[in-house]
């Protein structure tokens, strides 16, 4: 029986020290309202960076589109494009497409053929060039929350360049 009453005390006396410490440790962390304040403003640098971070990658895919357009304009041979060149296009495209849903156009219609397409491969080289410097001048204008429709249009013409020039490939 004492030994009953002994393990009971010492189950107690436990319960107590542990109950007492728990409470000995909230009340040294800050109130709950600071904590949710700190870690809201926490993420919201976070998503601030991350969008940065988005909105560079972006410009910097707009200048691997002119310099891809540079050196297709380099390995174009008479009327015809080099099978080669046809990765070039691929990921000149693919930056185009994601770089226009970035801005807001969504899926665009590619499907329209261009206003006036140009009649020779060197036009439409040419073109693709001009599209592409102006695609990173209008990108340098904006910042990382806004809707531009100029790109929109530009990364559109640029995809359906794309599709034009598919045609020379040799």
């Amino acid at each position: 029986m004492a030994l009953r009453s002994l393990a009971a005390i010492i189950l107690v006396v436990g319960l107590l020290t542990v109950t007492w410490a728990r409470g000995a440790a909230t009340v040294q962390q800050p109130p709950t309202e600071e904590q949710n304040e700190t870690m809201l403003d926490t993420l919201k640098r976070m998503q601030i960076k991350r969008e940065e971070m988005e909105h560079k990658k972006l410009l910097d895919k707009g200048h691997q589109i002119t310099q891809a357009a540079e050196e297709l304009t380099k390995a174009a041979t008479g009327k015809v494009l080099p099978r080669t060149s046809e990765k070039r296009l691929r990921e000149i495209e693919k930056s185009a497409r994601q770089i226009r849903s970035e801005f807001g156009g969504g899926g665009g219609n590619d499907e329209d053929p261009l206003e006036s397409p140009p009649a020779t491969l060197e036009e439409a080289l040419k073109r693709l060039n001009d599209q592409g410097e102006k695609l990173n001048k209008e990108m340098g204008k904006t910042s990382r929350r806004v809707i531009s429709f100029t790109v929109i249009e530009i990364a559109t013409e640029i995809v359906q360049l794309i599709r034009l020039l598919r045609g020379y490939l040799g």
